[in-house]
């Protein structure tokens, strides 16, 4: 069961517990880190409740199954937060763009759960969607054996929706399961967590999501590598970016160590106008996240480890440490001040100037005499 979902066997081996022992039918907090695979595992665990073959897990062949990939099968509703769009009492949207741009979310997930497509506007969960769903949980599933609701970042629902649920998530029918889904734990109210079976997701080990970009989306092996290290455990994020062009960010981080082995201030400088008026928020954490492999690198480099992930440039790593003999202590000390350097770009600090501060900090911890040590 569950074993196209790679990382998560400890909360896999929970939900198959329950799935032998007959008690599937209850409610569930799956919880954890963004991107690690939440929402993939609700939807295989709606499958193979509801599977015709269930003995090997969800079957690819059976009708329920494809149904529930399709987003079609009539037991099993997905709600997630949305604008304040009109719903009549059957849970059809009256405005035909209001239906296409949830349409175009759903058509998003079909491809694959570890993405979303972003609405426009600020969203909720809101009460009309429970009620529906309350609506639906009165009558026995129609095809399968479990009626499922998944409720994707539950923590975005409503006061008023998360109150209106809280009786049928303590007493859900025997026929149900109903699934919430959060990043956000501490949001929910006490009275919503306390009544559902919770679940834990970790993060997923970096290995894993490079092995996964390769064998499922044909990505390069050192990009692969790179993306599962700058992912932090989330699968979805790496997907993003393995799909996304930061050739530009890696090549600027290349001359920023160029610049620091050279002493080549002007390059910085010139780099840093890229950031003028607080532009390119993202490529500015990009590289700081290039950075922090950079010097990762660098201690794996010195002793002897294999497993680095700039495996293009190990002359660069040569040199580099030829010319600098870094403790692991000033790699640590290197490690925070990027971190750093990450928090302040959510602050009121020119990224312009985040960037050449960062510069110079790197300059005097690599020239530093045993200040950092």
């Amino acid at each position: 069961m569950f074993r196209l979902i790679k990382g998560q066997q400890q909360a896999h081996r929970v939900l198959t517990q329950l799935i032998n022992e007959g008690k599937a039918g209850q409610s569930y907090l799956f919880y954890g880190p963004a991107g690690v695979g939440k929402l993939a595992t609700a939807l295989e665990f709606a499958k193979i409740i509801n599977c015709k073959h269930p003995d090997s897990g969800a079957d690819e062949t059976c009708p329920s199954c494809h149904k529930i990939d399709s987003f079609s099968h009539p037991d099993v509703n997905l709600i997630f937060p949305t604008p304040k769009f009109e719903v009549s009492d059957v849970g059809e949207y009256k405005k035909k763009e209001e239906q296409q741009q949830v349409q175009a979310y759903i058509e998003q997930l079909k491809l694959t759960p570890f993405e979303r497509m972003q609405f426009g506007k600020a969203t909720a969960i809101h009460i009309d969607k429970i009620r529906m769903i309350e609506r639906k949980l009165r009558y026995r599933p129609n095809e399968g054996n479990y009626r499922v609701v998944i409720v994707v970042q539950a923590e975005e629902m409503t006061i008023q929706a998360a109150n209106a649920f809280l009786k049928t998530l303590e007493e859900p029918p025997s026929y149900a399961a109903i699934i919430l889904t959060t990043t956000n734990y501490s949001r929910l109210l006490p009275t919503i967590i306390s009544r559902c079976q919770k679940v834990r997701f970790k993060a997923i080990p970096s290995k894993t999501i490079e092995e996964h970009l390769i064998q499922h989306y044909y990505i390069e092996p050192t990009l692969a590598r790179i993306s599962a290290r700058i992912a932090n455990g989330s699968m979805a994020k790496a997907i993003q970016l393995s799909k996304t062009d930061f050739i530009e960010a890696r090549k600027m981080t290349l001359d920023i160590i160029d610049a620091l082995m050279n002493d080549n201030l002007a390059t910085i400088h010139r780099i840093a106008q890229n950031f003028a008026n607080n532009h390119n928020e993202e490529l500015l954490k990009d590289i700081l996240d290039f950075l922090a492999i950079w010097f990762d690198d660098v201690c794996r480099y010195t002793h002897g480890l294999e497993t680095i992930s700039n495996i293009d440039h190990e002359e660069k790593l040569q040199e580099f440490l030829d010319m600098h003999q870094i403790s692991d202590r000033i790699i640590q000390n290197i490690v925070l001040l990027l971190e750093e350097s990450k928090r302040m770009i959510s602050g009121h600090v020119h990224h312009e100037l985040i960037l050449i501060n960062t510069y110079y900090e790197l300059r005097k911890r690599l020239h530093s005499r045993g200040i950092f040590l």
